[in-house]
């Protein structure tokens, strides 16, 4: 089904956007006494009032709306840098496109995150490029299988990675690839993967963990649209282990089909409790697990904050970057 904004819900649209400036004028009247229960900076206060507002005031659709696709900013992207295009797609359902050359010695395989929601923004583009030199669970394996069976490459030679709800399409293909779901065409692996990467990974949809509370003046996400955007991705279904991973038990991540994984999180984001307790439960059968927490940044603050002008390297960066020299240099 193809859902379409009406004529009311473009004009909304427009008029909503005067109670996200009221909001940003409020917060930036209010952040000169945001306490330590703030953001670490008056920038940083900034940018997480006017997100919050964004994803509270307007709806999916809307947000679709009002910013360019993720393949409109990468036919801008390769524009601006001079590169052709490389769009790829297939009868299984299989849509992305490519930044780099195919033949590369690693293929990282990007899942974007934006809560099952929004598309991707144009800091996705910069980021990974810089650091290296929306689909559902069966959309994200047949990506796999596209690399491994159409492009030719080893499981050892590919990485993947994702973050928040793209993290989630992440842990749903190893969830796959050891329990195979019956929903999606199974892809067996002669052998793991050689790694993910897991930026803000969102392992839960129960958003009462005592961190949802603590960062609720501190992160991007708010409560409301979290319950709300996981409760349209579930659409009436139940949860399940492919889902919520953090709802899996130790046991579940035995034999994992990777061989090595970094997790990132925020110091002051609402998802940290859940990803800890996700972590500390895969690692145990999975021991070359790295989860490093940025000291007060939010919910994939590498990403985020470049929007609106923060282009300070995060410490979450500089430990992706780190991990990747000393795993694939």
């Amino acid at each position: 089904m193809v859902h379409t904004l009406t004529v009311r819900d473009k004009l909304d649209a427009f008029i909503g956007w005067f109670s996200v400036v009221a909001e940003a004028l409020y917060a930036a009247a209010t952040g000169f006494f945001r306490g330590p229960s703030g953001a670490n900076t008056y920038h940083h206060h900034l940018i997480q009032a006017v997100v919050k507002k964004l994803t509270r005031r307007f709806s999916p659709l809307q947000l679709q709306y009002m910013f360019k696709s993720y393949d409109q900013l990468y036919l801008h992207y390769c524009q601006k840098n001079g590169l052709k295009p490389h769009f790829v797609s297939n009868s299984r359902g299989l849509k992305g496109f490519w930044i780099g050359s195919p033949s590369a010695k690693y293929i990282v395989i990007n899942f974007h995150g934006g809560g099952f929601a929004m598309d991707a923004t144009a800091p996705y583009l910069d980021f990974w490029p810089r650091i290296q030199k929306s689909l559902a669970n069966s959309e994200a394996v047949e990506a796999l299988r596209y690399i491994l069976e159409d492009v030719g490459r080893s499981p050892a030679q590919i990485l993947l990675a994702g973050d928040s709800a793209g993290a989630n399409l992440c842990l749903a293909i190893l969830s796959h690839l050891t329990h195979p779901s019956e929903d999606v065409p199974e892809l067996i692996l002669n052998e793991p993967i050689r790694g993910v990467i897991l930026m803000s990974p969102w392992v839960s949809f129960h958003h009462n963990w005592p961190s949802v509370e603590a960062s609720e003046h501190r992160d991007i996400d708010a409560r409301e649209v979290m319950t709300e955007w996981s409760r349209a991705y579930l659409n009436g279904w139940p949860s399940n282990n492919y889902i919520e991973a953090a709802e899996a038990s130790e046991e579940w991540w035995n034999n994992t089909r990777v061989q090595q994984t970094l997790v990132l999180a925020g110091g002051d984001e609402a998802l940290l409790d859940p990803i800890k307790a996700w972590v500390n439960r895969f690692k145990v059968p999975n021991p070359d697990t790295t989860l490093v927490i940025g000291e007060r940044e939010c919910h994939v603050a590498p990403l985020v904050w470049p929007m609106f002008g923060d282009y300070h390297e995060t410490q979450q960066a500089r430990a992706l970057k780190h991990w990747l020299l000393e795993r694939l240099g």
